[in-house]
């Protein structure tokens, strides 16, 4: 982490003379904002005829300011009718608008767009309902579909994933692909990320699916030979056959990220460990990773006693080389665009500006992609520098040198002189690491719902051990061809080998990270607003303690709003979109959360997906209780990863929970009893109440009945003013008859037993409940019997696969039904009925 550069505060007048290319970047940064989020046609056209008019009547009149203002309306414009053609305009052949909906088989033609790579799932201990096969990701840019006519020319790209691994294939190759072609989703809940949004970022409105196989890709010819990004993916895939043959899996994993940016050998779980923990970024390529391979080529033609021109060549191509073999991403575009034009200023014999260059840098992003600045990667990346040199790089150029200070300091033995310098050079790197992670912190926190707080005590240290690596880890690649490898990937493995016990000594300290409730946009906007004007405004500078002090306090606001609650008459069931599976949410008029159920057929990753980022949408950080229905991984497999994210403060589970001899429900209930949450188990007859929300156990009893897990799942009556609400579970076969002719019945809303089976919906369960609402929790149609009972009385039925997440609204004028996707409210009953 080295010092920032001086930079000394000017005028805005002076800033624009010097840097002409700021106005610039900030007219083609307004133009993107809007045309993202308000996408005004009308208005471009306009901006751009009325702009170039003012503009050649401000020239004709040498009017400097009316000039500048004029091309700033034009960048703007270009700007966002740049970016509106990237996002929203496709040609009409696109593979896209071949896709529906529902997946359909398809023959497709094309060539891989991007190097294929095989994600690694993390252990699953237990907790999948079947085994995962590990896929490999790539992009293929369509050119031919199969039709019933024959081939048939096609454009556009699509999201290709294939279950397992695609061997001697590259990017660039031709292949053909059979699978499942279909539109990506959009989201079912609130809170969760647009998968289908972040895809039409990169021009791609489809995905395909080769499933169960990789048999379904043939490649019909080798094409990475004519492309750069084949050669350069060859040179990435040699250097990780390199960082396996001389080091341990782990640690040729971690290598494989620091020096390549490869991270397909590392897992999910290994991946989180450094983002909890706050360093991630010393493993995804940036600056620093610029940085240093800099530092160390300075060092090397010092050694080699090049002259100084052609030693900035040599730097400035090595490192231009280095950001395309990496995949040449936003945050290493940034450095290398700064670290060229520092050369190229070396080369010229001029002076880079560093709001030019940086203008520059942002500039080329732009460029390269106009979505690229709405990605969290890219907004750090900027940030971090803008902190960097013009908040801590001024403060620290105002700082007066005592006289006096230096010769008491030149009077102290050499030692003291040594160790206190030591000392100020480590108060420097904690002070720079306490600053910008303050400043990025309500970023991440908007992005990730998440705060690390031990990344502000072992980021220094593992910086230098980061660097080490990275020196070390260049040396043993470029030994590697010469046999000469083996000592180099010595201090390399004992260097990650120490980053590793530093992250998992972090991982476990009490505190090291806290996950939060979504941030305000408004609030976020207000907070970067004000650090901007901090950094580049001159009046604001010199008041900089009160805006700090301001700052601190707004930053403390931020994270309280989320909690912060008016008084409600309210029941809120929210019946979560969680794909075969089930997630029932519970938010009561006293401000109390509720959980019956966390679990989905497709793994435990569903809440990570889609109930923590609903919570977190809703403003929740505490769970009051937690009910399990029964010991199906479908219901449950996403506890683990909920008790890392929430306080959850009971678990309410049947008699025979703990009973089933599954490896999933004994980690389950060790992780429960690991963070100190009581266990509750309840029976039919039970009655649970908190304020004017009451809640009846209508099964199972104490015992049995006997059969399979779901004949004893738990059935919960939630009633609120009148109204009653039925959650079953997947309740069948002996447990349904039993609850079908005892008390409780005639509903409002019915949970359809099993995700809404043919043998869980029988006539009997509709006569005796009588909904006027039926929620399945699956991703399919509901399947029930000839007949259709829920038709019979005229019951809606809501699929959440389907309509999204169903939220039902219980209070004094009524019960109101809506979904989150398809937009359909019902009122399912009146308050006067």
């Amino acid at each position: 982490m080295g010092a920032a550069p001086a930079i000394k505060p000017i005028p805005l007048r002076e800033l624009i003379a010097e840097s002409p290319l700021v106005p610039v970047a900030a007219a083609a940064t307004i133009g993107l904002i809007v045309d993202r989020y308000f996408q005004p046609s009308i208005f471009v056209a306009v901006a751009i005829l009325g702009s170039g008019t003012a503009g050649a009547i401000a020239l004709a009149r040498r009017n400097r300011r009316m000039s500048l203002v004029s091309m700033m309306l034009i960048t703007g414009a270009l700007a966002a009718i740049y970016h509106h053609n990237s996002r929203f305009r496709f040609p009409a052949d696109d593979v896209g608008n071949f896709a529906t909906a529902d997946p359909q088989l398809i023959h497709l033609r094309g060539a891989l767009d991007a190097e294929p790579t095989l994600t690694t799932r993390s252990p699953d201990e237990g907790l999948a309902s079947f085994i995962r096969v590990d896929p490999t990701r790539t992009v293929l840019a369509a050119r031919e579909i199969l039709t019933s006519g024959g081939w048939a020319p096609i454009s556009g790209k699509a999201r290709l994933t294939v279950d397992g691994p695609l061997h001697d294939l590259h990017v660039g190759d031709e292949v053909e692909v059979f699978g499942w072609l279909a539109k990506p989703p959009s989201p079912g809940n609130p809170g969760e990320r647009d998968w289908a949004d972040h895809l039409r970022d990169q021009r791609i409105l489809t995905e395909v699916h080769v499933r169960k196989t990789s048999d379904g890709v043939t490649r019909l010819a080798e094409g990475w030979t004519g492309t750069l990004s084949g050669w350069l993916a060859r040179v990435r895939g040699w250097g990780q056959r390199v960082c396996q043959s001389e080091l341990p899996r782990d640690q040729a994993a971690i290598a494989s990220a620091l020096l390549l940016g490869e991270t397909a050998g590392m897992s999910t779980a290994d991946w989180d460990k450094y983002v909890q923990t706050g360093v991630v970024h010393i493993l995804a390529i940036s600056g620093i990773h610029l940085f240093v391979l800099a530092a160390f080529l300075g060092v090397v033609v010092r050694i080699a006693n090049i002259p100084r021109r052609r030693a900035a060549v040599l730097i400035g191509c090595i490192l231009l080389g280095y950001a395309l073999l990496t995949g040449f991403r936003p945050p290493i575009q940034r450095a290398t665009i700064t670290a060229v034009v520092a050369c190229a200023a070396v080369v010229l014999r001029r002076v880079s500006l560093p709001a030019n260059t940086y203008a520059l840098a942002w500039l080329t992003v732009v460029a390269l992609d106009p979505t690229e600045p709405f990605n969290m990667g890219c907004q750090l990346s900027f940030l971090y520098v803008a902190v960097l040199i013009w908040g801590i790089g001024r403060w620290r150029d105002e700082g007066d040198v005592d006289p006096l200070n230096v010769l008491i300091e030149q009077s102290r033995p050499r030692t003291v002189q040594w160790l206190r310098a030591c000392g100020r050079q480590i108060a420097r790197w904690y002070g720079t690491t306490f600053i910008l992670g303050l400043a990025i912190l309500p970023m991440v926190a908007s992005w990730q719902n998440l705060v690390s707080l031990s990344g502000f005590v072992i980021g220094p240290p593992l910086i230098i051990l980061a660097a080490i690596a990275l020196i070390f880890g260049f040396l043993m690649l470029l030994a590697a061809p010469l046999g000469l490898a083996a000592p180099f990937a010595f201090v390399v493995r004992w260097d990650l080998a120490a980053c590793e016990r530093i992250v998992d000594l972090a991982k476990r300290l009490p505190l090291n990270h806290v996950y939060v409730p979504d941030l305000p946009a408004w609030w976020l906007w207000v907070f970067y607003g004000a650090l901007l004007a901090l950094l580049y405004c001159q009046p604001i500078w010199k008041r900089r303690a009160i805006v700090i002090a301001a700052g601190l306090i707004w930053l403390g606001f931020g994270f309280m709003l989320p909690g912060l609650r008016l008084p409600s008459d309210e029941l809120r069931v929210t019946f979560l979109a969680v794909g075969h599976g089930g997630c029932t949410v519970l938010e009561l008029p006293d401000g109390k959360t509720l959980l019956y159920d966390a679990g989905a057929m497709d793994g435990p990753e569903v809440t990570r997906l889609h109930i923590a980022p609903y919570l977190w949408a809703r403003g929740h950080r505490h769970i009051d209780e937690l009910f399990l229905s029964h010991a199906d991984l479908d219901h449950f497999n996403g506890v683990a990863a909920l008790l890392d994210r929430f306080e959850i403060g009971l678990v309410t589970c049947t008699p025979s929970f703990a009973d089933k001899d599954l490896p999933g429900v004994r980690r389950t209930l060790a992780l429960i009893r690991e963070h100190d949450v009581p266990i509750r188990i309840v029976q039919s007859g039970d009655q649970l109440s908190a304020g004017e929300v009451a809640i009846d156990v209508l099964h199972p009893p104490a015992h049995g009945p006997e059969g399979n897990e779901n004949v004893r799942s738990m059935v919960l009556r939630v009633q609120h003013r009148g109204h009653s609400i039925l959650l079953t579970g997947d309740l069948e076969l002996s447990g349904l008859e039993r609850v079908a002719h005892g008390p409780g019945g005639h509903v409002d809303v019915l949970m359809a037993p099993h995700h809404g089976s043919a043998a869980a919906n029988n006539r009997t369960l509709a006569e005796w409940a009588r909904p006027r609402l039926v929620v399945a929790c699956d991703s399919k149609p509901l399947k029930v019997p000839s007949g259709d009972p829920y038709g019979a009385i005229r019951a809606e039925v809501w699929v959440t696969g389907l309509e999204g997440a169903v939220t039902v609204h219980s209070h004094a004028t009524g019960l109101v039904a809506e979904t989150f996707r398809t937009g359909q409210r019902l009122v399912v009953r009146t308050g006067s009925e």
